[in-house]
């Protein structure tokens, strides 16, 4: 089982008190234990670490969560410019914006089984892909994420 996560997903992942945190860790711990592969991709863990700096976190508690993140197996993944260049054609066929996109293109590049993220757009755009896209948070807890960030 081949997991990519989504920026929210790998934060959360690493606030234990978010109120989303069990059911992401659900997902992820298996691959973060070996159990499955999780896919990273370069500028990730940057951009996790200035989500959690942004809802608080100080700088040096951000970079050390991110760093003990990174001693956990995963793979990586490339992005070159034609991984690019297919979110922009996935965001045209998809109507959708590509941001999102992106991790479509990402996920069939790597071959992705599963896209785990919090985010209910992706439903509607993984819904003709070979891979499935996992939302584990019931909606009753993702309605409190309007409170808490990420």
């Amino acid at each position: 089982m081949r997991v990519l996560p989504d920026i929210n997903a790998l934060s959360i992942q690493l606030v234990d008190d978010h109120p989303g945190h069990e059911y992401v860790a659900s997902e992820l711990v298996p691959a973060l234990e070996g159990e499955r592969t999780l896919l990273m991709f370069g500028y990730l863990p940057l951009r996790v670490q200035w989500v959690l700096e942004d809802i608080g976190f100080e700088t040096v508690e951000a970079r050390n969560a991110v760093s003990s993140l990174l001693q956990y197996p995963m793979e990586s993944t490339t992005v070159d410019t034609q991984t690019v260049l297919d979110a922009y054609e996935i965001s045209a066929e998809k109507n959708h914006d590509v941001y999102d996109c992106f991790y479509i293109a990402l996920a069939r590049q790597s071959e992705a089984d599963r896209v785990v993220t919090t985010d209910r757009d992706f439903e509607r755009l993984c819904a003709d892909e070979s891979f499935e896209y996992v939302n584990p948070v019931p909606e009753a807890v993702l309605s409190e994420f309007h409170s808490v960030s990420p």
